[in-house]
């Protein structure tokens, strides 16, 4: 009869569990019924791209290097996370609702000026229909639920996500989220020794600073929260933004050039998959 270590079992199971993530987001329920989501399972070596890009971006968010650091340090002692990767498009709006929860009257409005404007953003590309947007965080609350089904420590992420799509993806998607699951250990993505070992007791409270109050606020996970101060707050001179400012435009300007390096580096063999499947 066989014999197997039970480290190796846990880390087997890790992809299946991945795979009733998976199965859970695509079956979640949807207000709209017209999200096109899209999933994927990134395991081992494949991960070795998406925390480099962690790692650029560790250099302007404290958030961020703290999962560029569980990524990487898990990944080296040879017990690595399964990245789910969940997307969609929320950048169109097909259901002619014109509730004007996305700041405009009418949803053939706002599918021009996204169509003439699509941006960025912190996690994602924008502006969003906010029912789409609804509907991807229902699907990745099925996901997470999913994975506690199974005790397994999970934590949905807009880094990994947003580095993962920036690399190339899950084409086609405007946002895009990560979800690690595993590896079997208590606590792995909330308690995390790294807050403790690398950050001194101010440094953590400069940070909760900086991400509060939270209310009228936008995205605030980036530890450089930006205040809606007015209608039409996205336009200019309409956010206020926080706490100390440390990062220097050329500091962010560095971190774009090694991403858009790391693109060049991984993206095309990345695209190649994308077309040979």
């Amino acid at each position: 009869m066989a014999r197997y270590t039970g480290k190796e079992i846990a880390r087997e199971h890790l992809l299946d569990v991945a795979k009733h993530v998976v199965h859970a987001a695509y079956k979640a329920p949807q207000i709209t019924g017209r999200l096109k989501l899209q999933a994927e399972i990134i395991t081992g070596e494949d991960l070795v791209p998406i925390i480099e890009g962690l790692g650029v971006l560790a250099k302007v968010s404290q958030f961020v290097y703290w999962d560029y650091t569980t990524f990487k340090d898990f990944y080296e002692a040879g017990n690595p996370p399964v990245l789910v990767l969940i997307g969609a498009e929320t950048t169109i709006s097909e259901m002619n609702w014109n509730c004007g929860a996305c700041g405009f009257a009418t949803c053939s409005e706002f599918n021009r000026y996204a169509k003439e404007n699509r941006g960025t953003g912190v996690i994602g590309g924008g502006p969003c229909c906010n029912w789409k947007v609804f509907d991807l965080g229902i699907a990745c609350d099925w996901a997470c639920a999913a994975a506690s089904q199974y005790n397994v420590d999970n934590r949905i992420q807009g880094s990994s996500g947003g580095v993962a799509a920036t690399l190339g993806y899950l084409p086609g998607c405007s946002s895009v989220l990560g979800l690690p699951l595993g590896p079997s250990r208590e606590m792995v993505w909330y308690s995390r020794d790294i807050m403790h070992r690398k950050f001194k007791y101010e440094d953590h409270i400069n940070t909760m600073l900086a991400s509060i109050p939270t209310h009228f606020m936008a995205f605030a996970g980036s530890g450089r929260p930006v205040f809606k101060a007015a209608d039409r707050w996205w336009e200019a001179n309409n956010q206020i933004t926080w706490g100390r400012q440390e990062q220097s435009e050329e500091k962010l300007y560095e971190v774009i050039m090694e991403m858009a390096e790391l693109t060049a580096k991984y993206g095309p063999q990345i695209e190649a998959r994308y077309k040979n499947s």
